[in-house]
C-alpha cells in the first residue's frame, strides 16, 4: 500500500472543495442541490427559523441561484428528497 502525505493546507483545501465552500460555485440550482446532498450524504433539517432555516443556509452557501422554494419542491412536490430522522432530523435522496 502507497502512503500519500498531505499538507494541513492540502487537506483544508480538499475539505472545503468537497463540502462546496472554496472557489466558485459547484453547484447550480435543483440538481445542484440533488448533487450536494448527494455528495455529502444528508443534511440536518432543523425547522427553527432564527436566520433561516438550518437546510437553506447550507444550500444557499453552496448552490449558485439557491432559492428555497427549490428544495421545498424537491421535498414535497417532486418527491427526490426525503425528511426524516436519522440520528436526528435529516435531509435525504429519496433512493437512500
Amino acid at each position: 500500500m502507497t502512503t500519500i502525505t498531505l499538507t494541513k493546507l492540502q487537506v483544508r483545501r480538499f475539505l472545503l472543495s468537497y463540502h462546496g465552500l472554496y472557489g466558485d460555485f459547484n453547484f447550480t440550482g435543483k440538481n445542484g442541490i440533488m448533487s450536494y446532498i448527494r455528495r455529502v450524504g444528508c443534511i440536518q433539517f432543523d425547522p427553527l427559523n432564527v436566520v433561516g432555516m438550518n437546510p437553506e443556509l447550507v444550500l444557499q452557501s453552496r448552490i449558485k441561484d439557491f432559492d428555497r422554494s427549490m428544495l421545498w419542491e424537491l421535498l414535497y412536490k417532486e418527491r427526490e428528497l426525503i425528511d426524516y430522522w436519522d440520528k436526528n432530523m435529516s435531509i435525504f435522496p429519496k433512493e437512500d
